[in-house]
């Protein structure tokens, strides 16, 4: 069986593999009210590196799942170094195992563009409390990105579909999220110029190489993105389950 993307992650317990890294997600609530009794979903948490920072930082009750079994084990390890640890399970953004309206927030850092994306929001819709809010960090394409790129992305991240802007805010309206705002949107070539990591560990040249075949994955996801730094990006955005006023 071929190796994946998230297996590659997993292996060498890859931290904020997301576009902008540590530091866009510490930033992402700083004008939120966010208390010890704040409810916040960390969807697809990876090695747990999101739980744990937002933890340290606002002490809020957060539930952690990913559906890879080696992330869950490295999530765990890690807030089990906290005084008030998150919780972490194993589990489906397509098919959550929490009860309706259960959570203040949502963070989706590059994992539902990696997921049927209709079911994932459908399912953030449903966990959310009436005025939730939902913030997505991820992979967009850009109007340049042809039909033989997008293929390869597809092929490479095993993609049902690259989204556009227009995509992701229609696929919000559609879930029935009421206010759709697109905070930050940058190429990744533009990234690079201004110094934004593309991830806590963008480089393969300081890759551990432990395993070869793993290692390869990693460093083809970073020369696929070069070579389409200038035909896709990111955007982050914050979604409402229901209008502030409504």
């Amino acid at each position: 069986m071929k190796n994946s993307y998230e297996d590659a992650l997993a292996y060498f317990q890859v931290p904020f593999a997301h576009p902008g890294g540590k530091q866009l997600t510490s930033e992402l609530f700083i004008n939120e009210d966010i208390t010890s009794e704040t409810t916040i979903l960390d969807a697809g948490c990876g090695t747990g590196s999101t739980s744990y920072l937002l933890s340290d930082l606002y002490h809020a009750k957060i539930e952690a799942i990913d559906k890879h079994s080696e992330m869950v084990q490295a999530a765990t390890r890690r807030a089990r170094k906290l005084a008030k640890p998150f919780r972490v399970s194993l589990g489906n953004v397509e098919k959550l195992s929490f009860s309706d309206q259960q959570f203040d927030f949502i963070l989706s850092e590059s994992v539902t563009a990696f997921t049927n994306v209709e079911n994932t929001l459908k399912e953030f819709t449903r966990v959310l409390k009436d005025k939730g809010k939902l913030y997505l960090i991820e992979m967009t394409k850009e109007a340049s990105l042809t039909s033989e790129m997008e293929d390869e992305m597809k092929g490479f991240y095993q993609l049902e579909k690259v989204l556009s802007e227009k995509d992701w805010t229609s696929a919000l309206d559609r879930a029935g999220f009421k206010k759709v705002e697109v905070l930050k949107a940058s190429t990744i070539a533009e990234m690079i110029a201004e110094g934004v990591k593309m991830g806590d560990d963008s480089s393969h040249q300081h890759i551990k190489l432990l395993n070869e075949d793993l290692s390869q994955v990693l460093i083809d996801h970073y020369q696929l993105n070069l070579q389409l730094s200038n035909h896709l990006g990111y955007r982050v955005i914050r979604a409402m389950k229901n209008d502030a006023h409504s």
